[in-house]
Protein backbone atom coordinates (compact mmCIF):
# COMPACT_ATOMS: atom_id res chain seq x y z
CA UNK A 1 0.00 0.00 0.00
CA UNK A 2 2.90 2.33 0.75
CA UNK A 3 4.23 2.00 -2.80
CA UNK A 4 0.80 2.79 -4.24
CA UNK A 5 0.53 5.94 -2.10
CA UNK A 6 4.03 7.04 -3.09
CA UNK A 7 3.15 6.74 -6.79
CA UNK A 8 -0.16 8.49 -6.12
CA UNK A 9 1.60 11.43 -4.45
CA UNK A 10 4.04 11.75 -7.35
CA UNK A 11 1.18 11.63 -9.87
CA UNK A 12 -0.80 14.22 -7.92
CA UNK A 13 2.17 16.61 -7.77
CA UNK A 14 2.84 16.15 -11.47
CA UNK A 15 -0.79 16.92 -12.33
CA UNK A 16 -0.83 19.91 -9.95
CA UNK A 17 2.20 21.41 -11.71
CA UNK A 18 0.63 21.21 -15.16
CA UNK A 19 0.18 24.74 -16.53
CA UNK A 20 -2.65 23.70 -18.82
CA UNK A 21 -4.58 22.52 -15.77
CA UNK A 22 -4.28 26.00 -14.24
CA UNK A 23 -5.51 27.50 -17.50
CA UNK A 24 -8.55 25.25 -17.58
CA UNK A 25 -9.26 25.94 -13.92
CA UNK A 26 -9.02 29.69 -14.52
CA UNK A 27 -11.55 29.44 -17.36
CA UNK A 28 -13.80 27.38 -15.09
CA UNK A 29 -13.66 30.02 -12.36
CA UNK A 30 -14.46 32.78 -14.86
CA UNK A 31 -17.32 30.71 -16.25
CA UNK A 32 -18.85 30.21 -12.80
CA UNK A 33 -18.42 33.86 -11.85
CA UNK A 34 -20.32 34.75 -15.01
CA UNK A 35 -23.26 33.43 -13.01
CA UNK A 36 -23.26 36.77 -11.20
CA UNK A 37 -23.61 38.58 -14.52
CA UNK A 38 -26.41 36.32 -15.71
CA UNK A 39 -28.07 36.66 -12.33
CA UNK A 40 -28.52 40.36 -13.02
CA UNK A 41 -29.96 39.65 -16.46
CA UNK A 42 -32.36 37.05 -15.06
CA UNK A 43 -33.34 39.22 -12.08
CA UNK A 44 -31.88 36.74 -9.62
CA UNK A 45 -33.49 33.59 -11.07
CA UNK A 46 -31.88 30.92 -8.86
CA UNK A 47 -32.88 28.06 -11.18
CA UNK A 48 -30.90 29.56 -14.03
CA UNK A 49 -27.98 30.46 -11.77
CA UNK A 50 -27.78 26.92 -10.39
CA UNK A 51 -28.23 25.27 -13.80
CA UNK A 52 -25.51 27.43 -15.34
CA UNK A 53 -23.11 26.91 -12.45
CA UNK A 54 -23.57 23.15 -12.16
CA UNK A 55 -23.24 22.73 -15.92
CA UNK A 56 -20.00 24.71 -15.85
CA UNK A 57 -18.55 22.55 -13.08
CA UNK A 58 -19.47 19.40 -14.98
CA UNK A 59 -18.14 20.65 -18.32
CA UNK A 60 -14.78 21.81 -17.03
CA UNK A 61 -14.47 18.84 -14.69
CA UNK A 62 -14.97 16.61 -17.72
CA UNK A 63 -12.39 18.47 -19.82
CA UNK A 64 -9.83 18.37 -17.01
CA UNK A 65 -10.43 14.65 -16.42
CA UNK A 66 -9.99 13.73 -20.09
CA UNK A 67 -7.00 16.05 -20.48
CA UNK A 68 -5.15 14.60 -17.48
CA UNK A 69 -6.22 10.99 -17.83
CA UNK A 70 -5.85 10.16 -21.51
CA UNK A 71 -2.04 9.96 -21.37
CA UNK A 72 -1.56 9.06 -17.72
CA UNK A 73 0.41 5.86 -18.46
CA UNK A 74 1.46 6.41 -22.07
CA UNK A 75 3.21 9.63 -21.02
CA UNK A 76 5.42 7.66 -18.64
CA UNK A 77 6.33 5.27 -21.46
CA UNK A 78 7.24 8.10 -23.84
CA UNK A 79 9.41 9.77 -21.21
CA UNK A 80 10.92 6.36 -20.39
CA UNK A 81 10.41 7.08 -16.68
CA UNK A 82 8.17 4.01 -16.50
CA UNK A 83 11.16 1.71 -16.97
CA UNK A 84 12.93 3.38 -14.06
CA UNK A 85 9.90 2.86 -11.78
CA UNK A 86 9.39 -0.76 -12.81
CA UNK A 87 13.09 -1.48 -12.29
CA UNK A 88 12.41 -1.01 -8.60
CA UNK A 89 10.36 -3.49 -6.52
CA UNK A 90 7.11 -2.06 -7.86
CA UNK A 91 4.51 -4.21 -9.61
CA UNK A 92 2.50 -3.08 -12.61
CA UNK A 93 -0.67 -3.38 -10.53
CA UNK A 94 0.74 -0.96 -7.92
CA UNK A 95 1.73 1.43 -10.69
CA UNK A 96 -1.76 1.45 -12.24
CA UNK A 97 -3.52 1.87 -8.88
CA UNK A 98 -1.12 4.60 -7.79
CA UNK A 99 -1.59 6.49 -11.04
CA UNK A 100 -5.37 6.23 -10.68
CA UNK A 101 -5.44 7.48 -7.09
CA UNK A 102 -3.07 10.38 -7.75
CA UNK A 103 -4.95 11.47 -10.85
CA UNK A 104 -8.31 11.15 -9.10
CA UNK A 105 -7.11 13.25 -6.16
CA UNK A 106 -6.05 16.06 -8.52
CA UNK A 107 -9.36 15.95 -10.39
CA UNK A 108 -11.52 15.90 -7.26
CA UNK A 109 -9.53 18.79 -5.80
CA UNK A 110 -10.21 20.96 -8.87
CA UNK A 111 -13.91 20.07 -8.73
CA UNK A 112 -13.98 20.91 -5.02
CA UNK A 113 -12.47 24.33 -5.74
CA UNK A 114 -15.10 24.99 -8.41
CA UNK A 115 -17.80 23.78 -6.01
CA UNK A 116 -16.67 26.27 -3.34
CA UNK A 117 -16.94 29.14 -5.84
CA UNK A 118 -20.35 27.92 -7.01
CA UNK A 119 -21.68 27.78 -3.44
CA UNK A 120 -20.38 31.30 -2.81
CA UNK A 121 -22.12 32.63 -5.95
CA UNK A 122 -25.43 31.00 -5.00
CA UNK A 123 -25.16 32.34 -1.45
CA UNK A 124 -24.43 35.87 -2.73
CA UNK A 125 -27.59 35.71 -4.84
CA UNK A 126 -29.70 34.78 -1.81
CA UNK A 127 -29.84 31.02 -2.30
CA UNK A 128 -28.21 30.20 1.03
CA UNK A 129 -26.21 27.01 1.36
CA UNK A 130 -27.16 24.95 -1.69
CA UNK A 131 -27.04 21.44 -0.22
CA UNK A 132 -28.83 19.92 -3.20
CA UNK A 133 -26.33 21.55 -5.53
CA UNK A 134 -23.54 20.14 -3.37
CA UNK A 135 -25.13 16.69 -3.64
CA UNK A 136 -25.34 17.04 -7.43
CA UNK A 137 -21.63 17.92 -7.50
CA UNK A 138 -21.00 14.81 -5.40
CA UNK A 139 -22.72 12.76 -8.11
CA UNK A 140 -20.51 14.48 -10.67
CA UNK A 141 -17.47 13.42 -8.64
CA UNK A 142 -18.69 9.82 -8.77
CA UNK A 143 -18.98 10.10 -12.55
CA UNK A 144 -15.49 11.58 -12.82
CA UNK A 145 -14.17 8.72 -10.66
CA UNK A 146 -15.63 6.19 -13.08
CA UNK A 147 -14.39 8.18 -16.08
CA UNK A 148 -10.89 8.37 -14.56
CA UNK A 149 -10.83 4.59 -14.22
CA UNK A 150 -12.01 4.31 -17.83
CA UNK A 151 -9.22 6.61 -19.02
CA UNK A 152 -6.61 4.68 -17.01
CA UNK A 153 -7.88 1.47 -18.62
CA UNK A 154 -7.63 2.86 -22.15
CA UNK A 155 -4.31 4.55 -21.40
CA UNK A 156 -2.88 1.17 -20.41
CA UNK A 157 -3.57 -0.36 -23.84
CA UNK A 158 -3.82 2.40 -26.49
CA UNK A 159 -2.39 5.79 -27.43
CA UNK A 160 -3.61 9.03 -25.75
CA UNK A 161 -5.57 10.11 -28.85
CA UNK A 162 -7.35 6.76 -29.10
CA UNK A 163 -8.02 6.79 -25.35
CA UNK A 164 -9.57 10.26 -25.65
CA UNK A 165 -11.77 9.25 -28.58
CA UNK A 166 -12.94 5.98 -27.00
CA UNK A 167 -13.67 7.62 -23.64
CA UNK A 168 -15.56 10.49 -25.27
CA UNK A 169 -17.69 8.08 -27.30
CA UNK A 170 -18.49 6.02 -24.21
CA UNK A 171 -19.26 9.22 -22.33
CA UNK A 172 -21.92 10.23 -24.85
CA UNK A 173 -23.23 6.67 -25.07
CA UNK A 174 -23.40 6.44 -21.28
CA UNK A 175 -25.68 9.46 -21.06
CA UNK A 176 -27.88 8.34 -23.95
CA UNK A 177 -28.41 4.74 -22.79
CA UNK A 178 -31.78 5.26 -20.99
CA UNK A 179 -33.22 7.14 -23.98
CA UNK A 180 -31.97 4.52 -26.44
CA UNK A 181 -33.39 1.75 -24.24
CA UNK A 182 -36.83 3.37 -24.14
CA UNK A 183 -36.85 3.71 -27.93
CA UNK A 184 -35.64 0.12 -28.37
CA UNK A 185 -38.58 -1.13 -26.29
CA UNK A 186 -40.91 0.24 -28.94
CA UNK A 187 -38.98 -1.47 -31.75
CA UNK A 188 -38.50 -4.77 -29.92
CA UNK A 189 -36.89 -7.84 -31.43
CA UNK A 190 -33.13 -8.24 -31.86
CA UNK A 191 -32.47 -4.52 -31.60
CA UNK A 192 -33.98 -4.45 -28.12
CA UNK A 193 -31.85 -7.42 -26.98
CA UNK A 194 -28.73 -5.73 -28.32
CA UNK A 195 -29.55 -2.50 -26.50
CA UNK A 196 -30.23 -4.42 -23.28
CA UNK A 197 -26.80 -6.05 -23.59
CA UNK A 198 -25.12 -2.67 -24.17
CA UNK A 199 -27.17 -1.09 -21.37
CA UNK A 200 -25.59 -3.43 -18.81
CA UNK A 201 -22.15 -3.56 -20.44
CA UNK A 202 -21.45 0.15 -21.02
CA UNK A 203 -21.19 2.67 -18.16
CA UNK A 204 -24.63 4.13 -17.46
CA UNK A 205 -23.58 7.70 -16.68
CA UNK A 206 -27.14 9.01 -16.67
CA UNK A 207 -27.39 7.69 -13.11
CA UNK A 208 -25.09 10.50 -11.98
CA UNK A 209 -26.92 13.40 -13.62
CA UNK A 210 -28.76 15.13 -10.78
CA UNK A 211 -28.14 18.70 -11.93
CA UNK A 212 -31.70 19.33 -13.08
CA UNK A 213 -33.17 18.11 -9.81
CA UNK A 214 -30.77 20.26 -7.79
CA UNK A 215 -31.43 23.35 -9.90
CA UNK A 216 -35.18 23.05 -9.33
CA UNK A 217 -34.75 22.26 -5.59
CA UNK A 218 -36.18 18.75 -5.97
CA UNK A 219 -34.94 16.30 -3.36
CA UNK A 220 -32.67 13.51 -4.58
CA UNK A 221 -34.03 10.09 -3.47
CA UNK A 222 -31.82 8.31 -0.95
CA UNK A 223 -32.11 5.12 -2.97
CA UNK A 224 -30.59 6.90 -5.97
CA UNK A 225 -27.63 8.02 -3.85
CA UNK A 226 -26.93 4.49 -2.58
CA UNK A 227 -27.35 2.93 -6.01
CA UNK A 228 -25.09 5.50 -7.68
CA UNK A 229 -22.33 5.01 -5.10
CA UNK A 230 -22.45 1.22 -5.37
CA UNK A 231 -22.56 1.37 -9.17
CA UNK A 232 -19.59 3.76 -9.36
CA UNK A 233 -17.52 1.67 -6.93
CA UNK A 234 -18.29 -1.63 -8.68
CA UNK A 235 -17.73 -0.33 -12.22
CA UNK A 236 -14.55 1.53 -11.23
CA UNK A 237 -13.16 -1.58 -9.54
CA UNK A 238 -13.94 -3.68 -12.63
CA UNK A 239 -12.20 -1.18 -14.92
CA UNK A 240 -9.11 -1.05 -12.71
CA UNK A 241 -8.91 -4.83 -12.62
CA UNK A 242 -9.08 -4.89 -16.42
CA UNK A 243 -6.47 -2.13 -16.64
CA UNK A 244 -4.10 -4.08 -14.38
CA UNK A 245 -4.53 -7.32 -16.32
CA UNK A 246 -4.09 -5.60 -19.70
CA UNK A 247 -1.04 -3.67 -18.51
CA UNK A 248 0.55 -6.86 -17.15
CA UNK A 249 0.27 -8.42 -20.60
CA UNK A 250 1.57 -5.38 -22.44
CA UNK A 251 5.08 -5.56 -23.83
CA UNK A 252 7.12 -2.45 -23.01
Amino acid sequence: MGKILTIAKHTFREAARDRVLYGLLAFAVIFIFLDLFFAKLSLGDLVMIKSFGLAGIYLFGLIITVFLGASIIQKEIERRTLYFVLSKPVSRAELVLGKFLGLLAAILLTIALMAAIYLAVVAIEGGGLDLLGLAAIGFQMLEMTLLTALLVFFSSIVSPLTATICSTLLLFAGHLLPTVLNNAKIIGGGAYKLVIFLYYLLPNLAKFDMRELAAHAISIPGQSVLYAVLYAVAYTAALLLLAVECFKRREL
